[in-house]
């Protein structure tokens, strides 16, 4: 797409991350979910993590501290039109 100088904007850009406790569950929910039929694909490498949240100067361990795999999806518009 061009802006009003003809110049291309970025693509806009959608993610969506599930954490799952395998690679096989995180996958099964990616297709339950009908991501593949709205135009996500995988983003990058999928791998266990251990996953903190950050809330100000504290940080909360989630899921007692397990690894879980997170995989992280993505779809790609094409941008908007100033």
């Amino acid at each position: 797409m061009q802006d009003q100088n003809n110049r291309t904007q970025p693509p806009q850009e959608d993610y969506c991350t599930i954490i799952a406790p395998s690679m096989a569950e995180a996958m099964r929910q990616f297709t339950a979910r009908g991501l593949d039929r709205e135009g996500y694909s995988i983003a990058g490498r999928v791998g266990r993590h251990a996953l903190l949240l950050a809330d100000g100067e504290a940080t909360t361990e989630l899921f007692a501290g397990e690894k879980m795999f997170a995989a992280t999806f993505v779809r790609r518009r094409a941008g908007a039109t100033a």
